[in-house]
């Protein structure tokens, strides 16, 4: 890199001189580059300030106080962390005997950002990034794989890191001269420094250097481990078994040659020789099985087993259900509150399940019922949560019910779009493009229902779940309420079991969001039975705002039904028949909530009804 005269790389330098030669605070000397970049005019994370620390440091400022400054760096996201990684590959792999130190700090820092890649591969210069990476490791000429994606070249720079670390392991225990290539294919070959200092000679020094040899001999092992069975990292090396085959072929049989010969791996406590085994294992039990396999604990799989020719199998079977993981894994992370996206979790959501379509080559039946069920386990997985200040359980069911169901609006309403632009310029007949998605829709929300344990609510989703039931048993037995009324009854009251379950309050989202109509409420299964009449006890005529400005008494339930329903549903003839209800109802008692009178004034706010 070419740093000028009076550029803000020469500020950049002078900054990090000074604070480690009084040995800042790495936060304090981030903040001041941070700043002197901005001011600058360049934007953040830098690729050229990944480039200067990393050749400050190797070799001539090789100490502590560095090292944490481009920590420091990393965690801010001043600099592209994957970028760091990469540059850091090329230049500490081959003096990790000289340098133990700083090829044990390389691997630490891969430990903690390698496994991120979803948090970085979505930087504002992602592209420029993967191209940068690929001109400094040269992996897509190794490879042979032309390609300008970011995905793809991801797919490449994580299989070479890893491969750099067996061929790490296999030169340090004299095993790569057994490969077929006699060396590796990555800048690995030890390289030695110039030794000035007699203090290296010291004895106690040289076995302080053996010892921490042998740590990262060990380390490298458990590291490559977590690499084989972390569900993202899998996943990645999935794809490359699936697109790189002649190269695979070649990494498999130098993790054969360490299963069989190294000691390292034998002796670790951390890793086992099954792991890798089932990495080179040519059975039908692929990478992906098992990349499902060692993740069904931490999903919390609940379905019961059951044969895969069903209709919707394919979400129990370890084969298919891996397809469906990323999308466990985004809505993970759209809970995250640390962390703000530029896109709304609808938009992202779409676009994962659209590229998931695509590259699995599955149908709309198999994408609704995996994107339902990926938003069921995210809710099971909170269904006794840890008390706290900020419970979760509310942010799931909105995922499962507003969020998930606007993912499928808009997958739905995409093709009857186009359909209609379709019909309208001649292209197909109306009968050709009758909404293939909402019916796949459909088939996804039928079959849904056979899958019991997720769909059982938590215990403060029960009395939702048995309202939504209750509603569509009164609907098929043709009684006829209020809307207030299913706020108020009490499930007990009625004449017959009316108990629910998520599945009912996924169909009153997706009635509510016209995505289907009271049909629903005869699917076969959806409903208990037929009520024939309602206890003498129990009223069909509910309070609310009808009732009320039709002269009913200012009671208790009133003021809750009030309380809950926007005035604005009730047409009103002008505004100053709005203040004298609110006034009347004031005098009558001082208990009316706060969030009566919210509602009241959002009302106002929106105009609706007043003339």
């Amino acid at each position: 890199m070419e740093v000028l005269h009076y550029s803000p790389w020469d500020s950049v330098l002078e900054i990090t001189k000074v604070a480690q030669e009084k040995g800042s605070d790495p936060f304090l000397w981030a903040i001041q580059v941070s700043s002197k970049l901005n001011s600058a005019g360049v934007s953040l994370p830098s690729l050229e300030l990944a480039n200067l620390l990393v050749q400050y440091i190797c070799w001539e400022n090789n100490v502590p106080i560095a090292w944490k400054f481009l920590e420091k760096a990393l965690v801010l996201k001043i600099v592209p962390p994957l970028l760091v990684l990469g540059l850091l590959s090329i230049r500490v792999i081959s003096y990790r005997r000289s340098c133990p130190a700083a090829f044990r700090l390389y691997m630490e820092l891969l430990k903690r950002h390698a496994f991120a890649l979803k948090e970085y591969t979505n930087l504002p210069n992602d592209d420029k990034i993967m191209n940068s990476l690929d001109a400094i490791i040269h992996f897509s000429r190794i490879f042979g794989v032309r390609s300008n994606k970011a995905g793809a070249l991801l797919v490449q720079f994580v299989f070479s890191i890893i491969w750099q670390l067996v061929d790490t392991l296999l030169d340090d225990d004299g095993l790569l001269h057994l490969t077929p290539e006699k060396n590796s294919i990555w800048h690995t070959k030890p390289q030695e420094m110039e030794i000035d200092s007699p203090n290296n000679f010291d004895e106690k020094r040289i076995e302080h250097t053996e010892r921490l040899l042998n740590l990262n001999t060990i380390m490298s092992v458990e590291l490559i481990g977590q690499f084989l069975q972390n569900k993202v990292t899998s996943r990645i090396l999935y794809l490359a078994r699936q697109n790189m085959s002649t190269h695979w072929g070649k990494f498999t049989q130098r993790v054969q040659l360490l299963v069989e010969n190294s000691s390292a791996l034998r002796n670790s406590t951390v890793t086992t020789r099954k792991v890798f085994r089932q990495l080179i294992s040519d059975s039908c039990k692929t990478l992906s099985q098992h990349f499902w396999g060692s993740s069904l604990q931490e999903f919390h799989a609940l379905e019961q087993s059951r044969p895969l020719g069903t209709s919707a199998s394919f979400c129990l079977g370890a084969s298919r259900s891996a397809l469906w993981l990323p999308l466990d894994m985004l809505l993970e992370d759209a809970m995250d509150a640390s962390q703000v996206n530029a896109t709304s979790a609808v938009e992202i959501i779409t676009g994962l399940v659209k590229s998931l379509q695509a590259f699995n080559e599955t149908s709309w039946h198999e994408v609704f019922l995996g994107l339902w069920m990926a938003a069921l386990r995210l809710v099971q997985r909170e269904r006794d949560p840890i008390e706290g200040p900020i419970p979760r359980l509310d942010s799931c069911m909105c995922m499962l019910l507003s969020i998930t169901t606007l993912v499928v609006a808009d997958l739905v309403e995409e093709e009857e779009t186009a359909s209609t632009d379709e019909i309208a310029c001649g292209i197909v007949s109306k009968h050709q493009a009758a909404g293939k998605r909402r019916m796949d829709l459909i088939f996804s929300l039928q079959n849904l229902c056979g899958y019991q344990s997720l769909l059982t609510p938590p215990q403060a989703v029960i009395t939702a779940a048995n309202q939504a039931a209750a509603k569509a048993m009164m609907f098929t037995s043709d009684i006829h309420v209020d809307s207030a009324y299913f706020e108020c009854v009490n499930i007990a009251d009625m004449p017959i079991n009316c108990s629910g379950n998520l599945h009912h309050l996924i169909v009153e989202a997706c009635i509510a969001r016209n995505l289907l109509d009271t049909s629903a409420y005869f699917w076969p299964g959806y409903v208990n039975g037929r009520i024939n009449k309602l206890h003498q006890n129990v009223p069909t005529h509910m309070p609310g705002w009808s009732s009320f400005m039709k002269g009913s008494s200012l009671t208790q339930l009133m003021i809750n039904a009030l309380a809950l329903t926007p005035a604005s549903r009730y047409a009103c003839n002008n505004i100053s028949e709005l203040f004298l209800l609110i006034i009347s109802v004031q005098s009558q008692s001082t208990s009316l909530s706060w969030n009566f009178m919210s509602s009241f004034n959002a009302s106002l706010s929106t105009g609706e009804h007043i003339t």
